[in-house]
């Protein structure tokens, strides 16, 4: 019989982010702990769940709970096919590791590497889909000795930090997405025809009521390319300076990896990114979940 869990969740900043003990995730989980990290979502936006050892299956069907998966392109690969040797087998784990599907480590030449650069900027997972993501949740394999940290930027708390000024003028501005403009910026990956069709631009409000909270948040980052109906320019500008504030150290969490640490964050309300580490030489090997937000956008303004 599996003992019962006891959930200790533990506030790891002033504005966001907590820690969450007492569960292991490899077990069955009722309702009641899935309700109670739900929650904990709702209020800290980023979940830090140490110590799950977790095998893809287990990371797959827990993070199904919480909404319909997104499936990896496998952008960069040269064949969709996946060998019963591959190290990821199934299209719901997103690779977010410098190796290639036999474990050796990616040339500085592979285009995945080249791709994988971009998370290096502030982003939000998916924004340049329609349909954007709820939670992502990356789970640690392997990790460098240094260097590959993930920042993330809480959001809300950088909305309500703006000028009342600015508030206003944010009312009902649309940015356009699109995950090629964020590539184009850093890393260089040249998409094929195919991936270009596959993932074209996506538009959504500047500022989103996050529904789990009730509060207003910036909806920005790396994939945002201009503002619609503003000259483009002038859109642009406003986006960076958006970036430049809500990346301010005040609302900013940085996450030093362990293995078997599991991170769960709500795109809807943070943004993330990679920190650099030496990817000729050392190992990181973490795997993405991503949930798909299946419920329209509550506008603002």
């Amino acid at each position: 019989m599996t003992p019962a869990m006891t959930l200790v969740v533990t506030p790891l900043h002033p504005l966001f982010v907590a820690r969450i003990t007492g569960v292991d995730l490899s077990q069955p989980i009722d309702e009641d702990i899935q309700r109670a990290i739900e929650e904990a979502m709702d209020t800290y936006a980023i979940c830090v769940l140490p110590g799950q050892h977790l095998e893809d299956e287990q990371q797959i069907a827990f993070s199904r709970f919480y909404g319909p998966l997104e499936v990896s392109p496998g952008i960069g690969r040269k064949s969709a096919a996946t060998s019963p040797t591959a190290r990821i087998r199934h299209r719901e784990i997103f690779d977010i590791s410098n190796l290639d599907q036999d474990g050796g480590i990616l040339g500085e030449s592979n285009p995945r590497a080249s791709f994988m650069l971009g998370n290096q900027l502030w982003h939000t997972d998916s924004s340049f889909r329609r349909e954007s993501a709820t939670w992502s949740m990356l789970h640690a394999k392997a990790i460098p000795p240094k260097g590959g940290d993930t920042e993330f930027a809480d959001t809300r708390a950088a909305y309500d930090a703006l000028p009342d000024a600015m508030k206003i003028r944010l009312e009902g501005l649309v940015a356009e997405h699109s995950l090629w403009h964020s590539r184009s910026k850093f890393g260089g990956y040249a998409p094929t025809e195919e991936e270009r069709k596959s993932y074209p631009s996506a538009r959504h409000k500047l500022v989103r009521r996050h529904p789990g909270s009730g509060r207003n948040a910036l909806y920005i980052a790396s994939h945002a390319s201009h503002i619609v109906g503003m000259p483009v320019e002038e859109g642009q500008a406003l986006l960076h300076e958006l970036m430049e504030f809500a990346t301010q150290p005040q609302f900013v969490y940085c996450h030093k990896w362990q293995i078997g640490d599991l991170v769960i964050w709500d795109n809807r309300c943070t943004m993330h990114r990679a920190t650099p580490f030496d990817a000729t030489d050392e190992v990181r090997d973490l795997r993405r979940t991503t949930i798909i937000d299946t419920t329209p956008e509550v506008l603002v303004g």
